[in-house]
């Protein structure tokens, strides 16, 4: 608890036993003034204290939104990271497959020269495409992942602003 926030529940907890005093000191000398002044400066201290509270909460809320925000961040960077090793992986791969492939048909081709050389080498491409595919989906994925990540984010951070609005509606009320 910070020292103001400490001062702001002492000056409640001091408002309070004052409003009731007078509360107490106007009911036994018959001044209905003075009951009414005690109980409106016990409600103060009431609003205070909720406001108070409400700070404290806010406070920890956003802290928390904070941490989750971190790790959604940290959470976020390793996927797109590991995402965008895996497809290069996977390109690599598939270059390699290609390759490979290739010249194992190229080799069918040159044997099977007048009935099979155009085919082998589409069934080769065909081959090579979808691999590639794959690994534009993976890159996909990995953006995905960065994009859910950030709405996360962003849904903390409105949350944070929705709690600390919260208590500065609260003080305002307090401060009336």
């Amino acid at each position: 608890m910070s020292n103001e926030r400490a001062a702001e529940a002492r000056q409640g907890l001091f408002d309070s036993v004052a409003g009731k005093a007078k509360e107490v000191a106007g009911a036994a000398t018959g001044k209905d003034d003075l009951v009414e002044e005690g109980q409106l400066q016990q409600a103060e201290a009431k609003k205070r204290k909720e406001a108070v509270a409400a700070d404290a909460v806010a406070d920890a809320k956003r802290e928390e939104a904070t941490r989750e925000m971190r790790v959604a961040d940290r959470d976020g960077v390793q996927q797109k990271a590991a995402a965008h090793a895996q497809a290069r992986r996977e390109e690599s791969a598939v270059e390699r497959d290609r390759a490979s492939e290739h010249a194992v048909a190229a080799g069918e081709a040159a044997r099977m020269e007048a009935a099979g050389r155009k085919a082998a080498e589409e069934d080769a491409e065909a081959l090579a495409e979808s691999r590639l595919r794959e690994a534009a989906d993976l890159a996909k994925d990995a953006t995905c992942t960065e994009k859910v990540a950030a709405a996360e984010k962003l849904r903390l951070e409105r949350a944070a602003a929705a709690a600390q609005s919260r208590a500065a509606q609260l003080r305002a009320d307090t401060e009336k």
